[in-house]
This record gives structure tokens, sequence and C-alpha cells, in this order.
């Protein structure tokens, strides 16, 4: 190690702990973790805290170092993507969800917002004097978990947007529609997981969907338009509502290689907490928003498959496939004694708490394995992370993670912990009640 980034390293550390010597809670961000603007855009399960990730971002760039592009392989709703954009960096996001990927296209511009208001008007238009009461959705279940009228007001909107001309304005129009599914469809927007609303509640609800449409495009176009003048006062946005930067949105895996071999200069993401079934069921979050959005707006490599099962995504996602090669598995406990510590301490338990660890554990080292070499040399990282509970013992997910990485030559800078005032996720998902805490962890690539 350079002398010089030795120096960095200290610089980056000391300026990370200063803004907590004062607060010992500084990073928890309580009241401070309000969705200004376009980072209100959307709902999408466990988002980041925007203020704290910007904090993160301003005083790692703010070092020096001349950093210019950020890249998040677990891009979620595009959080990290509008702190980027918002100091004018380039960006490059990977997730495996389409609807992930879709709000992020979404927020990455064009800012046309007139032609938007303009769009949305003929929308609601066309919508409202549609007389079809054909259905554009056909899945097992549509009638369970959509009453007559919001199939028939869904079907109506969706083949109103796909009169649009422009695909920036399409997809934000899907955005608009994922909201009114979420919001009028029978199942509750309590927790993230598909879970009907009660006979009582589905007898008494009234919904209609061109209604709410309505009031989330209304929304949806106001954070844009306050987005795009705050972008344009900063310079970041050219006059034809373009982002000058560059912004690349990839529909895919995060253990895929990047085709173009970019190496960015500063890493910012947080992945999941384990496997998606038990603990944020991102797939099934998207299953009925995406049964009313056409696919090959978001990405072209968006397949049916994702629209099939309500578990297809999950099932997709860091450790949603449990038979991993022995040998791997073997390789990683070698590098990794918080990982085999861990998976000793669930040798008694039923099989499946071991396994589904391991799945997780293997599936992330595969993914460092596309991360890392998509970073420049003395590039920075930031993960923030959060450590599960399984069969009632804590898994290290930081310990592990800490372990692969240095097994790759990443060199480890610091660590902050913080508390969660109020979870990234809805009330009632069980392991709300679990988790209290996450660790951001901050690397150098050697």
């Amino acid at each position: 190690m350079t002398e010089q980034a030795r120096l960095h390293d200290k610089k980056v550390a000391t300026e990370l702990h200063r803004l907590s010597k004062s607060d010992d809670e500084y990073w928890a961000f309580r009241g401070r973790s309000t969705r200004h603007r376009m980072q209100g855009l959307t709902q999408y399960p466990a988002m980041m805290v925007p203020a704290m990730q910007a904090e993160l971002m301003r005083t790692v760039t703010g070092a020096g170092q001349g950093m210019k592009s950020v890249f998040d392989p677990f891009a979620g709703s595009g959080t990290t993507l509008v702190e980027s954009m918002r100091l004018g960096l380039d960006y490059t996001g990977y997730d495996i969800n389409p609807l992930a990927v879709l709000f992020c296209k979404t927020k990455a511009g064009p800012f046309h917002t007139r032609r938007l208001k303009k769009a949305v008007r003929a929308v609601l238009e066309k919508a409202k004097t549609d007389r079809s009461r054909k259905a554009e959705a056909d899945f097992p279940g549509l009638r369970k978990w959509f009453s007559p009228v919001a199939i028939t007001e869904l079907s109506k909107i969706r083949r109103a947007i796909r009169d649009v001309d422009h695909i920036w304005c399409r997809r934000v129009l899907w955005t608009g529609l994922a909201e009114t599914v979420r919001l009028t469809s029978n199942s509750r927007t309590s927790t993230f997981k598909l879970h009907i609303r009660s006979k009582e509640d589905l007898e008494s609800r009234v919904v209609s969907p061109l209604e709410t449409f309505h009031s989330v495009m209304h929304e949806i176009s106001d954070r844009l338009e306050e987005e795009a003048e705050k972008l344009k006062a900063m310079g970041h946005i050219s006059k034809n509502g373009h982002y000058r930067g560059n912004v690349n949105i990839r529909l895919c895996n995060s253990t895929e290689p990047d085709p173009k071999g970019d190496e960015h200069d500063l890493l910012v993401t947080s992945p999941p907490y384990g496997d998606n079934t038990t603990t944020v069921p991102y797939g099934q979050y998207s299953f009925l928003p995406l049964q009313w959005i056409d696919l090959k707006d978001i990405d072209e490599q968006a397949g049916e498959e994702c629209t099939q099962s309500a578990y297809y995504i999950d099932g997709q996602s860091l450790g949603g496939y449990r038979n991993n090669p022995k040998r791997q598995m073997d390789d990683m406990l070698e590098i990794s004694p918080s990982l085999k510590k861990t998976l000793h301490k669930l040798e008694k338990l039923p099989s499946d708490r071991k396994n589904r660890v391991a799945a997780f554990v293997h599936d992330l080292n595969a993914s460092l394995g596309a991360v890392v070499p998509a970073l420049r040399q003395h590039g920075y990282m930031i993960w923030t992370i959060g450590n599960r509970r399984v069969g009632g013992k804590q898994v290290p997910t930081d310990k592990i993670l800490r372990e692969l990485l240095e097994a790759k030559g990443i060199r480890w800078v610091t660590r902050l912990d913080r508390k969660i005032p109020s979870k990234r996720m809805a009330t009632r998902n069980s392991i709300a009640s679990t988790m209290r805490r996450e660790a951001i962890l901050v690397f150098r690539k050697a």
C-alpha cells in the first residue's frame, strides 16, 4: 500500500467518525429520513435512507481522488442513483427485479415535465372514455387479487398507456400504474408479502384505480418537476431535460460481469439481509404490479417468467437456489472463519437453516467475483449491511463479508454502526422485530 493511499484511508475514516463524535446516534438519521422530491417517487421494500447515503457519498468523494462514477450491484428502487445524480456523478446499477429497474429508469430521466403532464391528461381522458371491458391481465388468481371494478379500470389505464409514443413517458406512467396496483389490489399494504385482506375489509372496500392513478400521477409529476428544477440549478441536467452524466441501468444478476469492462470509482450498495423468501420478499411485492406492465418497456431482457410465479424473482435472488457445490463451499469455509463458526452453530437445527445461510453466502461471494473487477484500483466501497437471525442464531454477515472481500485483496478502512429508528420495510414483516442495527462497512480496492 502506498503512503498516499494509507493517508487517504485515514482521512476518510477520520471524517466519517468525526460526524458521529458528538452524537452516538448520528448515523441512525432519526428524524432525517424523509424522502424528498424524487426519493419519494416510489414505494419499495427496505429502501435506504437517502440523507445517510448522501452523507456517506459526499464524505468519501469529498476526500479527493477525483471520483466520478458510482456502481450499485443491488440497485433496488434507486436511492443511490438519485444521490449520485445530485452529486453530478456517473452511475451504473444492477438489479434482478424488473420493477426495480423500471423505477431506476424512471428516475434517470429525461425530465420533460410539461410533456409528461400533457400525456397524463391524455391517458386519463382515453381511459375514462374507454368502453371495453376486456381484461388486460390474465394470470391465476386475477380475481382473487383484484375486484371486477379494479380489473376493468386497470385494463383501461394499461391500454391508454400503450398508446403513448415515447418510451421514457410510458415508463413514468407504468411507475404510476405500479403504485396504483399496490393501492387498489386486494393484498394488504401493511406487509410486502402477498396477503389477502380480511373478508370484512373486502366487502366494505371501494376502490377506483382511475381516481387513484390520477392522484398518484399528480404526485409523481410534481416530484419529478421539483427534482428537475434542483438538478438544473446545480447544472446537472441540460436545457432539453437530459441528465449530463452517464446512467446505465441493467436488468441482471449481480454475479454477471460488466460486459463493457468498466471500472468505477466508488461502490455504494446495500445487499439483501438474506434470502428474499425468509427476509424481504422483493419478488412477492413486485408480482402484482408486473402483471399490468408491458415488460419490454422496462428492458429487452425482461421475460414473462417473472410473472408466472410470485416466487420466481425471489428464487433467482441471493440464496434463492440452495444446491451449492460442496467444493465451492469448502473454499469459502477456508477463507471465512465466521461462516464456518455460524454453520457449526446451526448443525443441530433442521437442515434448511444451515442450507439457507450457506446458499446466501455462496451467492454473495459469487457476486463479489463480479463486483470487485468493476471497481478501479484504490476505488472505495461502502456497504450497508444487517445481521439477520436464523434458527435463533445471529448470522454475522458483516464479518463474513469482510473476510470474503479481504480474500479478494480488498482493504478494510473503517466501520460505522447505526441503530435503525424505524425499519425500511413494512412494519409487520417478521424480520423487523429481530433486527435493530446495521453496519456501514468501508473498504478500498488495494
